[in-house]
C-alpha cells in the first residue's frame, strides 16, 4: 500500500468518526428536545387544569411544531400549542379532566379514543350528556351508536331544520353540576336502604372544581386532528361557561321524572348510584300507571 492510499484510508475513516459522532449528537438533541417539550405541554395542561388558576388556552392543529406563550390583558398568560400528537394528548387530557359532569354539543365524533374516554368518563360516574347533529349521528365512522350503548351516557340527536354545526363541551358546568345534584338526592330518596348501605359508589364531594368550556373549529375526528388546520379555545371565564350552558340547555330536552318524564336508561344509571332496584321499580310505576 502505498503513502497516498494510507493517507486517503486514513482521512475517510476519521470523516466517518467525525460524521457519525455528529449525526450522534444531532440524534440526542432531537430526542431531548422533544422529550423536554412533550414535558413541558403536560406541565402547562396540569397547571392550566389547576383548581385555584383560570383556564386561558388555545391548542391549535397546524403542520408547524412551534411552542410559544404570549400575553393578553394584565397577568393572564394563554398558552398556544402547535403539536398535532401533543395536542391531541392535551385535547384528551381537558376531557379527562371532567370531576362531575361533561356536556358535549358536536355536529360529529368519529374519534374512537376521545369515545373511549367519554365511556370511562361515565364509568367513574360522571354525568355526561351529548348532542350531536341528526344527520351526522349514524355515518359510517360516528361512534354515537357505541355510546348510545350505555345507560350511563345521555345522548340526544338535534332534529330541527337548522344544521346543529356546534363545536364545544362543557365540564363542570354550574348548571349542569346542580342538575346532577337534584337528580342524585331524588334518587336517594327513593332508596329507602340507601342511610343503611354503605354505598361507596357514590362520589364524594368535590370541592373548588372548576368549570370550563372548549369550543373551536375542531370536531372530535380523528380527520380533523390529523389533516386539518383546526383551533380549540379554552376558557373558564364564567360568563362564557354560562352562556355555553344556556346554548347547550336551550339544545336539550329534558327527559327526567322529576323534569317531564321517565326514561329506562338513565333510571339504570341511578340504580346503579344508589344500589337499589326501588330506583326501577319507581320507574316502572312512572310509566306503566
Amino acid at each position: 500500500m502505498t503513502w497516498n492510499n494510507a493517507k486517503t484510508l486514513l482521512v475517510t475513516t476519521a470523516t466517518m468518526i467525525v460524521a457519525s459522532q455528529v449525526v450522534k449528537n444531532v440524534y440526542k438533541y432531537l430526542i431531548s428536545r422533544k422529550s423536554s417539550h412533550s414535558e413541558v405541554n403536560k406541565e402547562t395542561c396540569d397547571t392550566l387544569i389547576s383548581k385555584s388558576r383560570e383556564i386561558y388556552d388555545v391548542i391549535l392543529f397546524p403542520d408547524d411544531i412551534v411552542r410559544y406563550t404570549t400575553k393578553i390583558q394584565l397577568n393572564k398568560d394563554i398558552a398556544l400549542s402547535e403539536n398535532r400528537e401533543l395536542n391531541c394528548f392535551k385535547l384528551i387530557k381537558y376531557i379527562k379532566s371532567a370531576r362531575e359532569t361533561l356536556d358535549v354539543c358536536m355536529y360529529m365524533i368519529t374519534s374512537n379514543e376521545i369515545a373511549e374516554q367519554i365511556v370511562r368518563l361515565g364509568q367513574k360516574h360522571v354525568l355526561v350528556r351529548i348532542v350531536v347533529d341528526s344527520d351526522m349521528a349514524f355515518e359510517s365512522q360516528s361512534q354515537i351508536k357505541r355510546l348510545k350503548e350505555y345507560s350511563f351516557i345521555e345522548v340526544q340527536m338535534n332534529k330541527k331544520s337548522i344544521l346543529m354545526h356546534h363545536k364545544f363541551c362543557i365540564i363542570d358546568g354550574p348548571k349542569a353540576m346542580k342538575r346532577k345534584s337534584i337528580l342524585k338526592s331524588y334518587a336517594e330518596k327513593l332508596n329507602v336502604h340507601a342511610q343503611y348501605t354503605n354505598n361507596s359508589a357514590i362520589l364524594p364531594k368535590n370541592k373548588n372544581i372548576k368549570p370550563f368550556v372548549m369550543s373551536g373549529s375542531l370536531n372530535w375526528s380523528t380527520q380533523a386532528m390529523i389533516s386539518n388546520h383546526e383551533s380549540v379555545i379554552v376558557t373558564s371565564h364564567p360568563n362564557i361557561v354560562s352562556k355555553f350552558e344556556k346554548e347547550f340547555e336551550s339544545l336539550w330536552l329534558e327527559n327526567e321524572p322529576i323534569y317531564y318524564t321517565c326514561t329506562r336508561s338513565y333510571y339504570k344509571w341511578l340504580s346503579e348510584i344508589c344500589a337499589s332496584d326501588l330506583v326501577e321499580y319507581f320507574f316502572n310505576i312512572c310509566v306503566y300507571t
